[in-house]
């Protein structure tokens, strides 16, 4: 495995910018906050059996916080979709 390294970016949105939908990009002048740095070193003993169980899903926030992407509800329903074929054994 080759180490690789993210840095996530926050972008902070203005009250002109469309918040709920994601085709209408925001401007490259909007702040931009670093919130810190991924890193991946290496992986686990067990990698592909890991793999399987793996699901991101967008739409799992924490109480209190919604989405306003209507997006965010149809990207969740594919990866549940695509996690089928993973989790059945082979």
């Amino acid at each position: 495995m080759v180490p690789a390294k993210f840095r996530l970016l926050l972008q902070v949105a203005e009250k002109s910018d469309k918040i709920d939908d994601p085709s209408i990009p925001w401007p490259d002048s909007r702040r931009q906050i670093e919130l810190g740095t991924i890193s991946t070193t290496k992986a686990v003993a067990d990698s592909r059996a890991a793999e399987k169980k793996l699901l991101f899903m967008p739409g799992a926030l924490v109480p209190g916080i919604e989405a306003a992407d209507p997006m965010i509800a149809a990207r969740s329903a594919s990866y549940v979709v695509s996690l089928s074929p993973r989790a059945q054994p082979q």
